[in-house]
């Protein structure tokens, strides 16, 4: 199927709301969360003619989005320790209330995973990407996708196994 054939606006509103949720559940700063999608979907129309197959259009943006993701992380990361390092202070992290209950059990388990586990446990669990959706959108190879799956259900299930008696 041609290219052209793929419709932006269509683009946008069958994948705008679970690439914020996405971005929202990476960064836990839903402002940041909406300009990194607005920036993920930027680039989705102007590189739209790369996408070949509109099946595709799920993991393609997904691929797009963590990009935008990992690209802002590796800046603010670069950022910070220039700052540290320049004056020796510590940034506070802008706090935000806790969620109750089990949620905010199931964020702070999350929270303990590194960032490109929990990218690629929320593509596999949240989004129901397949393991070879996830490795396309990630960048990662397909095995690497299938350990970091296994291994973080793994540190979610021993982290929340109090929930399991209740």
């Amino acid at each position: 199927m041609p290219a052209a054939s793929v419709n932006f606006d269509a683009l946008l509103r069958a994948h705008q709301g679970v690439i914020r949720a996405f971005l929202r559940r990476l960064c836990k700063d839903a402002a940041l969360a909406d300009d990194l999608a607005q920036e993920a979907f930027l680039i989705a129309h102007q590189r739209l003619a790369d996408l070949r197959d509109p099946k595709a259009a799920k993991s393609w943006m997904f691929q797009i989005a963590y990009n935008v993701y990992a690209g802002h992380a590796r800046k603010y990361a670069r950022r910070r320790a220039l700052f540290e390092a320049s004056h020796g202070a510590d940034l506070d992290e802008a706090t935000q209330p806790p969620p109750a209950g089990m949620a905010r059990d199931i964020a702070t388990a999350m929270d303990n995973l590194t960032p490109e586990v929990r990218a690629v446990i929320l593509m596999n669990m949240s989004y129901g990407m397949s393991h070879s959706e996830v490795a396309r959108a990630s960048g990662l190879p397909l095995g690497t996708v299938k350990s970091h799956i296994k291994r973080g259900a793994e540190k979610l299930r021993t982290f929340l196994k109090a929930y399991e008696q209740a």
